[in-house]
């Protein structure tokens, strides 16, 4: 009985899974990632459950001492607690009270406690707070970005650190198949990764960090896909990504997605945070402020964008690599 010819489809989907496979031994820099979660995640749920949290009325400042003439550090709840009972009022509408020579930080407290709303308007804070700061500050910008390099860049650029390129660019197949192949077999490390990051990160916020979850991870899921497309193509190019992506990241992403005006749409990072704005809108009240700061595109903009850039991405890496010759391997 005589084997079965070669093919290049065969070949494809064997090339597919091995490149899976491969990615069970995780690379260092995930192991270090993977490591900066977990104090991540230790870090957040001790603040989450802490005395202060998240929420506006736990929220500690300097508050000034009229008997020593100095400062004391309180929270507002403190703060309107202890000044309050000094000063009288007479009944009013919801919300509008009479206090004579009273506290700005007692009366905002106490308006806040008063008005219908109130609740709804805590609420809301402290999830825009725990967004700022966990999703947007710490995942956004540096959990992600990490786990998807550490992956993404290693599935050609680990081919020519362990000098197998050669192999890989003499397979019975065009190489421009190869390359597609290696993305789709390291793809879904990218996403298995990010979104098991973004779990940690989130369940250890609490029930906020539950809400966030559901509300982000549509975003978290794109993002992921532009980036792993992104950082597959600078593994094809360059012979240390890791170094050039660490670059990317902590440079340009956090730069030019930051900065006003029009040039940072060149960012991923830009549509995937355009996309959470527009997410977190549907659960909380935005500020308008902020809003008119970043100027976010529509969540269908986001989303076309983000894939068409992976897909060029995909394409150029493609073109890339099939005019690569094995011996720049050497």
């Amino acid at each position: 009985m005589t084997s079965p010819a070669p093919s290049a489809v065969r070949a494809f989907f064997a090339l597919v899974r091995l490149t899976f496979l491969r990615h069970w031994r995780i690379r260092t820099l995930a192991w270090v990632t993977f490591g900066l979660v977990f104090l991540t995640a230790t870090a957040i749920a001790v603040y989450t459950h802490g005395p202060v949290g998240w929420r506006l009325e736990n929220r500690p400042g300097w508050i000034a001492d009229i008997k020593t003439d100095g400062a004391v550090r309180m929270t507002h709840r403190q703060y309107a607690e202890e000044r309050l009972p000094l000063y009288a009022f007479f009944p009013g509408p919801p919300g509008q009270l009479a206090i004579k020579l009273a506290p700005i930080a007692a009366v905002q407290f106490l308006l806040v406690s008063e008005h219908p709303e109130a609740e709804k308007f805590r609420d809301d804070y402290a999830f825009l707070r725990f967004s700022r700061w966990v999703v947007f500050g710490l995942f956004l910008g540096f959990v992600m970005p990490l786990f998807v390099l550490a992956y993404a860049s290693g599935a050609i650029g680990g081919e020519r650190e362990s000098r197998t390129l050669i192999w890989l660019a003499t397979r019975p197949m065009p190489r421009g198949a190869v390359y597609l192949a290696k993305f789709l077999g390291v793809l879904p490390w990218c996403v298995a990764v990010s979104v098991a990051g973004f779990a940690a990160v989130c369940l250890a916020g609490g029930e906020l960090g539950r809400l966030a979850f559901e509300v982000y991870l549509p975003a978290v899921f794109a993002g992921t896909i532009g980036l792993s497309a992104l950082f597959h193509l600078m593994g094809a190019i360059f012979r240390r990504p890791a170094v050039v992506g660490l670059v990317y990241v902590f440079f340009f992403e956090t730069l030019v997605a930051n900065l006003p005006g029009s040039l940072k749409r060149l960012s991923l990072n830009y549509y995937v945070r355009s996309m959470m704005y527009n997410e977190a809108s549907t659960v909380a009240v935005v500020p308008e402020d902020q809003l008119e700061v970043y100027d976010p595109v529509t969540p269908t903009t986001a989303w076309v964008v983000l894939l068409a850039a992976s897909i060029v991405l995909t394409l150029v890496g493609m073109w890339w690599f099939a005019k690569l010759e094995p011996k720049d391997d050497v």
